[in-house]
């Protein structure tokens, strides 16, 4: 009996150390410029369904302006923000109506507020002489610091340049 209790406590502890992993961090270079990137941002997350600009229980943003919490810049790595010979490959501007990149520019079509920290985009793409549509996410985490984005099925994970 005492060594089924005692293989019993042993399971348990071995269980009790098991722990999920967590999630590899995608797109973080160290190359000794994170100075670049605003770590200690604090934002204030536009409230739920802030009537201003949702119209609707849809969440449909009306005016298909981004909120101020996702608006400014924001590098894939520290590089993309500090880069002054324009080769900022990873740079994404956010402005209320735009989103720009490096080699095209993307307009809001349609605008769904999921919740304070995340919105539903259709964007409208033009660049190299190409037009194309996409639906992606945009997701703030970590306090308003990072801003993910979901393009041709690739997570992509960019944080906040300082200003």
């Amino acid at each position: 009996m005492a060594v089924r209790k005692m293989l019993a406590l042993a399971v348990g502890l071995l269980l009790a150390g098991c722990q999920a992993p967590t999630p590899e961090q995608k797109n973080q270079v160290d190359d000794g410029s994170a100075a670049a990137l605003n770590t200690i941002n604090a934002i204030e997350p536009v409230p739920e369904n802030d009537s201003a600009q949702i119209a609707d229980r849809s969440g449909i943003i009306a005016d298909k302006h981004i909120p101020p919490a996702f608006l400014g810049r924001w590098g894939l790595v520290p590089a993309d923000c500090t880069s002054t010979a324009g080769d900022n490959k990873g740079l994404m501007t956010v402005a209320p109506d735009r989103l720009s990149f490096y080699e095209s520019r993307a307009t809001i079509t349609r605008l769904e507020g999921v919740s304070s920290t995340e919105l539903r985009a259709t964007l409208a793409f033009s660049g190299e002489g190409q037009q194309w549509t996409e639906d992606t996410p945009l997701t703030l985490e970590e306090n308003g610091n990072v801003l993910t984005r979901v393009a041709d099925g690739q997570m992509l994970r960019y944080t906040r340049c300082a200003a």
